[in-house]
């Protein structure tokens, strides 16, 4: 079956918008985008058109590629004083220190969950939300009734995004977990041991039909482009004839994460 990310998000945001009127909250999302990439800019619109169909207000910050990161800390902190949420577009251009600059992000704002400080509440179980990801695949799973005791799980890519934080979740609730980094050797035994395939790398066609086994679940939260299109890590083709359970791309975990982000702010603010 092919998961219908889009209905999901629509589902998840009938429920905020309803929150957000009952509670009569007025919240503001701040959203910065250094650079001009089209791709990172399209996303941005997207969670700015989402967050304010759910009654959020949301403004994006843009910055030229070239800025330093003192530059750039500097213009977050006041961005912060005029935000209940704060979201940085990554990956920012490689001259920039990252976390850095995700550090400048106080706990009570970081609706993406990775200043060092929210990441340490996230691993010691002392976080009032989880990163994105999680709280994402924790949504897919449950709507679907998959149970995840005695399962194994692979998953490809160890990022602060996706890969890390998802693997610790998962172990948290007792499955026994693969971590497929780019020097790990034959990931391909691997996955196909696993019940639960999860891609976060953003290399298309990573993974192929030969890789999963009969049944699997499979989630795609990579991305990148592909004869002029976008698509997943997963070669959607191929595995969907054997996986019991799929996210496409686009249209997958994408809405979703989006949803979750706006999740996130309105129980930062609750």
């Amino acid at each position: 079956m092919i998961i219908d990310g889009k209905q999901i998000a629509d589902e998840i945001l009938a429920e905020l918008k309803k929150e957000i009127l009952d509670k009569n909250l007025n919240l503001s999302l701040g959203a910065v985008l250094v650079g001009d990439d089209p791709e990172f800019k399209k996303f941005v619109d997207l969670k700015g058109k989402v967050a304010e169909k759910a009654g959020i207000a949301f403004t994006t910050y843009k910055f030229p590629k070239e800025i330093k990161t003192d530059e750039l800390e500097k213009s977050l902190r006041e961005i912060i004083d005029w935000s209940d949420g704060v979201l940085v577009e990554l990956p920012l251009p490689k001259h920039i220190d990252q976390q850095v600059v995700l550090n400048e992000i106080p706990v009570i704002k970081d609706v993406d969950v990775l200043s060092d400080d929210a990441q340490r509440l996230f691993y010691n179980n002392n976080s009032k939300i989880t990163p994105p990801a999680v709280e994402a695949l924790k949504i897919v799973l449950e709507k679907n009734h998959i149970d995840l005791s005695g399962k194994k799980a692979v998953v490809f890519g160890q990022g602060i995004l996706v890969g890390k934080p998802i693997s610790y979740w998962l172990e948290k609730q007792g499955v026994e977990v693969y971590r497929i980094r780019s020097t790990t050797e034959n990931p391909e035994k691997l996955s196909l041991e696993a019940d639960i395939v999860i891609a976060g790398v953003g290399k298309p066609g990573l993974i192929t039909g030969e890789m999963v086994k009969e049944g699997a679940v499979v989630i795609d939260f990579g991305y990148g482009k592909k004869g002029g299109k976008m698509v997943g890590d997963v070669d959607l083709g191929a595995v969907s004839k054997k996986a019991s359970l799929i996210t496409p791309v686009p249209g997958g975990m994408g809405p979703i994460l989006v949803a979750v982000v706006l999740k996130n702010l309105i129980k930062l603010n609750s």
